[in-house]
């Protein structure tokens, strides 16, 4: 599997840092994990073959993770430099269908009808769903919004899994087992009380007892001094830990 960091940042405009976006490349599966502002065009910066995207997995609603849903099929109806026929799935949480049916009301139906077959998959938390030959996408459950969920997919026998946003969860930990690559939120410094994301602290926590191989943190409302968050996060977590950013390639062997 090979993983890009399209968007290492959050909703607050960051020159160096797109909105929430990843994108994972395995056997016949290229997949995009949520869809923040800047990802689109982000797609082309860095080189990655955004015209045969098999998926696309939105964790929740907020606007830093399905902002660009329609910029995306507007490319998919207009950009597209070659005739496709292989078919695109959405896939999201239940409401995912009415984020659609508004964005239809603005935009148009017919925006949403490129010359390929797409369908829209609605997870519910728990659920598995095969995206490849040898590919798998599992979903859990998220305390972030009503219907927020983390993604674990395996292919090959590698695992790597994705937090969306979210606070911390033993059962999150739990979902996370033994992956090879854990991409986590990582919000704040400290917790804050009443905001349903993730401090140093709790990311550190959260790798450590699902005990996964390498953690990769983005999502950063503090300003990021990359060597003092390494070491932060490695008091509690004693795997290798990557500082995302927008562009960084990883392959997950």
């Amino acid at each position: 599997m090979k993983l890009t960091v399209i968007g290492s940042g959050t909703v607050v405009p960051d020159g160096k840092r797109n909105s929430a976006s990843y994108f994972l490349e395995t056997g016949d599966a290229r997949i995009m994990l949520d869809c923040g502002a800047g990802s689109l065009h982000g797609l082309n910066r860095f080189g990655l073959p955004w015209q045969k995207m098999t998926h696309l997995f939105i964790s929740h609603f907020h606007v830093d993770h399905a902002g660009e849903l329609a910029s995306l099929f507007f490319a998919f109806k207009h950009a597209l430099r070659d005739k496709r026929t292989e078919a695109f799935t959405l896939a999201g949480p239940r409401g995912l269908d009415r984020v659609m049916n508004g964005l239809e009301e603005a935009f148009g139906s017919d925006l949403f009808e490129p010359k390929f077959p797409v369908s829209v998959r609605l997870l519910d938390p728990g659920a598995r769903m095969q995206v490849g030959r040898d590919t798998w996408l599992a979903v859990a459950k998220t305390p972030h919004t009503d219907e927020s969920l983390a993604v674990r997919i395996e292919s090959n026998g590698r695992a790597l899994c994705y937090t969306g946003d979210t606070e911390y969860s033993d059962e999150l930990a739990e979902f996370f087992s033994k992956a090879d690559l854990l991409i986590s939120e990582c919000s704040f410094r400290e917790r804050k009380e009443g905001v349903r994301h993730l401090s140093i602290k709790d990311v550190a926590t959260l790798a450590s007892r699902a005990e996964v191989r390498r953690l990769v943190v983005t999502h950063f409302y503090f300003d990021v001094d990359e060597s003092e968050l390494k070491n932060e996060l490695q008091m509690n977590y004693s795997g290798e830990v990557i500082i995302g950013k927008d562009g960084l390639g990883l392959t997950v062997d």
